[in-house]
């Protein structure tokens, strides 16, 4: 079942969410608008430019409690992994499978474990394949390359480039082996989301630009491409944002959506640098685009994505998702190392990948399982 990636009924839903306490409406009101401002805009880099580098930056925090924790800017107040909660609960309440989305909250939690008070310059590789074809995704996969900086006035954050790119997985490994051995057992998509590499400054590796060009990349990190989208595209989303604001049904939101993509496809050329002598019309009257570009639907394009990554509150996270009655549902096998996630309230005989029965202790006479986790 195919599913749109960006799914704009999310949009109106958080906007008009209630305001977190201790709180101002306009703190939040700008963070949320940051929010669907980013979001389209990576959006559109990804599935309409098809760029191969972005950028993004995360907040390094500690609450009151002395909890460490990673907070994007455009995100309501706390940790990004409640983001990932909630994709776990918007697909599990649907009847969805959620191994994907399971593995990359332990494979985000880890990198925050291990990145928040490491040294500045501590970098990270985390690979993110594609799911299947059926659910909408493309044959391109994001390897996240991340490094721990620190800027005056600001404190320390992550900054993450996305690299896009169609590296097989065995690619992939050989790259993540040099820093991390366990690599080797890395096999499925789910066992690289779930395991991010860390990796030490040292003489070779210097900067995530090293990195770039240990894994193969020609190419220099550039993202003029935000220069030139960013003030072509603005209006439009500042019109979407005030359709949101309006609580437009999720008709006209897709066909404001609708609308930007078929504008910017008509831009494309120009935003990658090959129309050198463009056209240009910087519109300022959205609703007009709205009407003009808004009535065909723009061609389907697999992405990273299968399904929307939001969704409604839930439980919390541990409680519903990596714990049931027998305890942990995530663990790794003793004999490959693969990462195994067992179905809710079910116990495993064998491993999930290599069919080893060290996962387990069984005592036939009572069909009885004992997880080793």
């Amino acid at each position: 079942m195919r599913i749109e990636a960006y799914t704009v009924g999310f949009d109106p839903r958080n906007y008009h969410a209630p305001i977190p306490s201790g709180y101002s409406k306009d703190e939040i009101t700008r963070r949320r608008e940051g929010n669907i401002r980013d979001n389209i805009i990576r959006y559109l880099g990804e599935y309409r430019l098809g760029v191969k580098f972005d950028e993004i930056r995360y907040s390094v925090k500690t609450n009151n409690a002395g909890e460490t924790y990673l907070e994007s800017p455009h995100a309501d107040p706390g940790p990004i992994l409640n983001v990932y909660k909630k994709a776990i609960a918007y697909r599990q309440e649907r009847g969805l499978s959620v191994h994907r989305e399971v593995a990359e909250c332990l494979g985000f939690q880890k990198l925050q474990d291990k990145l928040v008070n490491a040294p500045v310059g501590t970098m990270a590789m985390w690979v993110s394949r594609p799911g299947s074809k059926e659910d909408g995704y493309g044959t391109h996969s994001f390897t996240f390359l991340i490094q721990v900086v620190e800027d005056p006035g600001e404190g320390k954050s992550l900054r993450v480039i996305p690299y896009r790119n169609e590296q097989s997985i065995e690619e992939q490994k050989s790259n993540l082996i040099y820093f991390d051995k366990n690599a080797q057992n890395y096999n499925t998509d789910v066992d690289l989301l779930a395991n991010p590499s860390i990796i030490n400054q040292s003489d070779a590796f210097q900067t995530l630009d090293d990195i770039i060009s240990f894994i193969g990349e020609t190419e220099k990190f550039n993202i003029q491409w935000r220069n030139k989208l960013t003030p072509l595209i603005m209006p439009l989303i500042g019109g979407f944002i005030q359709l949101v604001r309006e609580k437009a049904s999720d008709e006209n939101l897709q066909k404001a959506r609708y609308a930007i993509e078929n504008f910017l496809l008509a831009k494309k050329d120009y935003i990658l640098g090959k129309d050198r002598n463009p056209q240009l019309v910087f519109e300022n009257q959205p609703r007009v685009i709205f009407e003009r570009y808004g009535n065909t639907t723009p061609p389907i394009v697999g992405g990273s994505c299968g399904a929307s990554a939001n969704g409604e509150s839930s439980n919390t996270f541990n409680n519903v998702f990596l714990e049931d009655k027998y305890g942990s549902r995530i663990f790794s096998c003793p004999e490959c190392g693969k990462t195994n996630i067992r179905p809710e309230n079910e116990l495993l005989s064998n491993c999930q990948h290599c069919g080893s029965d060290k996962v387990s202790c069984c005592d036939v006479d009572r069909s009885s399982f004992v997880l080793v986790a």
